[in-house]
């Protein structure tokens, strides 16, 4: 990992403005986001976050693509997750809760990933709050999605575990 200096600033702007989350924001208002973020270079298969670790911290992806992993409780072995890239986000949650990361997020090649701290992401709500309420929305609305996805995923496997005419089955087969 390498923290990059600012050095073209438009591409910076350009490149901001390409992530969900910013996307709704004038320049203005990314330039000052740019002035209290850090922007890093991680080279491929370099860990960004670490499962389990308490971070203050927010990320998107500049350029690049990172995997999302969590380790197998029985194996210890990466279970893959999904691959995000350039600009996506991730580890929102650490700006609300001091809560355990739920994941390995892991460079899947070169990639330039901007840092927003908890103290410095609220500095910014507070001088600019309609931008505050653009970017909360954003999250809550990529929260939500996740959520959704999560239940659709435990009512396919709940189905697949609680299937009624195998437990009928097992049933009369008992009789």
């Amino acid at each position: 990992m390498r923290r990059l200096q600012l050095g073209d600033i438009n591409w910076a702007l350009s490149k901001l403005g390409n992530i969900s989350i910013f996307h709704y924001l004038t320049d203005d208002e990314r330039k000052f986001l740019l002035n209290i973020s850090e922007i890093f270079e991680y080279d491929q298969d370099e860990r960004i976050i670490n499962y389990g670790e308490i971070s203050a911290c927010f990320y998107a992806i500049l350029s690049g693509k990172v995997n999302v992993s969590v380790p197998d409780a029985n194996t210890g072995k990466e279970v893959f997750l999904s691959c995000i890239g350039e600009g996506e986000f991730f580890g929102e949650a650490g700006i609300f809760s001091n809560a355990k990361r739920t994941a390995n997020v892991i460079a899947a090649e070169t990639s330039k990933i901007i840092s927003i701290g908890r103290n410095d992401f609220f500095s910014f709500i507070s001088r600019h709050p309609s931008a505050g309420v653009k970017i909360l929305m954003v999250f809550v609305n990529g929260l939500l999605k996740k959520l959704n996805d999560s239940n659709k995923e435990l009512a396919f496997e709940r189905r697949n575990v609680l299937d009624q005419s195998a437990i009928d089955q097992f049933l009369q087969n008992m009789k």
